[in-house]
């Protein structure tokens, strides 16, 4: 068979549901084929790098492999973007482009560029197939990479090589991939002593601690700690739980700052985030983690390399008889009443004023549902979503490591199609949804029910904070926005506008309800960030 027809028949029987796309030259022969078929969907996308971005939302929310392609040339550089997202957020999205043919590689030709040399720097594997007999073990590399490293990998195939015929036959399936890290039983009991002596614990929980959030929650309980919540395990716990006591960083609480002022040791688990400069200089610190890569470098950092569900019953159990610190369980009872009531004193308005970014995403945590996804934009909104949004079961989906803006629209397609039955809901900032502004059509060409909200308050709002909190007068940092209603509904779509609190709350709730696309236009008040690091009261340590 035909090249372009065995990447599609492979691609199916490895289960692969949708491949996001921009069409081109180079991928004509192969978009032909995925025509041909009913079992994979094409999403026909506005913008490469809101393809790769899909590719990559898919990925986190799954764990399963996304696909994402281009033509060559601008058309691959266009998905390093996206593909650069998924490869510092460890994603496995396998990235499959047109280069131009065999005997033109090398030369000065239109849209030649040399991809692995490009493409180095935010992947495991690259290549490029310029043999027809190369396909098969090509993608299964690129598939078995992706998937045991958890990230990136690319290959190219030339044009004239897609038509050509290939004699490698379909594989039924790929290997299995063991995840399993084979823990240090006395590495755990070493931990654990240091465990067992804190009188004064705080537990700090990450994207990785989601799947074991139950457990983490009963240690805490038998430990007495009180818990913090990095950005990715918000709904991972529920925040009305009387050991929460908010973040860690600028997204964090103020409540969280005093708490590590008096603890005695800081439990990681499931969190390569490592904000050093919020810690005091020699709080103990136990880091617990399956990579040895996420293990941070700190003087008085304990590491146990091992899974989650591989520690905790061990020190659980240790824990059964422990006599619980009443001092400090009170503190974090007061801590956690503190934590409540620093959120509402931060959205306290007037019905008639202009919303604040914290009173938008305050109010959306207590209309959405409890299993939502919610999809962030990077901005300010994205740490006052850290600030204010009191979790319950929700699962936010956003820009880790990379934090590029424009994600929020192009990852709540993604959702979106992977989980239809939840609601979505995206919160995007005026600058970050009018990068992939063209995806407003990708969502109504899909009849997708998402739920957009934008933060329109005329500036890139984290940029101006941030250079005011550093001297600078901002610049470059205003925009004139369009008239988002009008715009949504030249695009299809069901259009709102909030210009005051009070009719923020009633707006929200009709566009939730409607189960159909909707874009609400917030307009908002400028930036209202502080900056977490000046309370920090240990900030002078010795």
């Amino acid at each position: 068979m035909q090249v372009a027809q065995y990447l599609t028949e492979q691609l199916i029987r490895w289960g692969v549901k949708r491949i996001y796309g921009v069409a081109g030259d180079g991928i004509f022969a192969w978009l032909d084929q995925i025509a041909k078929q009913s079992d994979i969907q094409y999403i026909s996308c506005r913008h490469e790098s809101a393809a790769a971005m899909m590719a990559s939302a898919e990925a986190k929310l799954t764990g399963c492999p996304a696909v994402c392609t281009a033509t060559m040339g601008p058309g691959f550089v266009n998905l390093l973007n996206g593909l650069a997202d998924a490869h510092t957020d460890r994603a496995p999205v396998i990235a499959i482009t047109g280069q131009v043919e065999t005997y033109k590689l090398g030369g000065a030709y239109k849209q030649f560029i040399s991809q692995e040399d490009m493409i180095r720097p935010i992947s495991f594997y690259s290549t490029t197939i310029t043999h027809p007999d190369a396909i098969q073990s090509v993608l299964h590399k690129a598939f078995v990479t992706a998937m045991q490293q958890k990230g990136v990998t690319h290959f190219s195939i030339c044009k004239d090589v897609f038509s050509q015929t290939t004699s490698d036959a379909v594989l039924p399936a790929l290997p299995r991939i063991p995840h399993a890290i084979y823990p240090d039983r006395m590495e755990i009991e070493l931990a654990c002593e240091q465990v067992v002596k804190a009188q004064k614990p705080l537990i700090l929980l990450g994207i990785g601690a989601r799947k074991s959030a139950d457990s983490c929650v009963k240690l805490a309980e038998q430990l007495g700690a009180g818990v913090l919540l990095s950005l990715g395990a918000k709904g991972a716990v529920e925040e009305s739980h009387p050991l929460v006591i908010g973040g860690l960083g600028e997204g964090g609480s103020e409540t969280a700052l005093h708490a590590l002022a008096e603890a005695d040791l800081l439990l990681i688990l499931g969190a390569s985030w490592f904000p050093r400069a919020f810690l005091p200089k020699k709080l103990s610190v136990i880091q617990v983690d399956h990579r040895p890569g996420s293990i941070h470098a700190h003087p008085y950092l304990q590491s146990v390399t091992a899974e989650l569900d591989d520690v905790l019953p061990i020190w659980m159990r240790r824990l059964q008889s422990r006599r619980l610190d009443e001092a400090w369980q009170e503190q974090i009872k007061r801590w956690h009443g503190e934590f409540g009531e620093e959120t509402e004193q931060a959205v306290i308005q007037q019905p008639s004023e202009q919303v604040k970014p914290q009173t938008l995403i305050h109010t959306l945590g207590g209309l959405v549902n409890e299993d939502a996804i919610i999809v962030l934009d990077t901005g300010e909104h994205t740490i006052w979503f850290n600030r204010a949004f009191r979790g319950k079961k929700q699962i936010p989906l956003f820009s880790g490591k990379w934090r590029t803006m424009g994600f929020g629209l192009p990852a709540a397609v993604a959702a979106k199609l992977a989980y239809p039955e939840k609601q979505v809901v995206c919160v995007a900032g005026d600058g970050g949804l009018q990068m992939n502004l063209a995806e407003l059509l990708t969502a109504a060409q899909l009849q997708l029910p998402i739920v957009i909200l934008v933060v329109n308050n005329g500036t890139l709002g984290l940029e101006e904070v941030k250079m005011s909190q550093a001297g600078l007068i901002p610049f470059g940092v205003k925009l004139r926005n369009p008239d988002f209603q009008q715009l949504a509904n030249a695009c299809g779509i069901s259009g709102k506008v909030v210009k005051e609190v009070q009719a923020l709350e009633p707006v929200l709730r009709d566009a939730l309800a409607a189960d159909q696309l909707t874009l609400v236009d917030i307009h908002c008040t400028s930036p209202t960030l502080t900056e977490r690091k000046k309370q920090i009261s240990f900030q002078a340590q010795a």
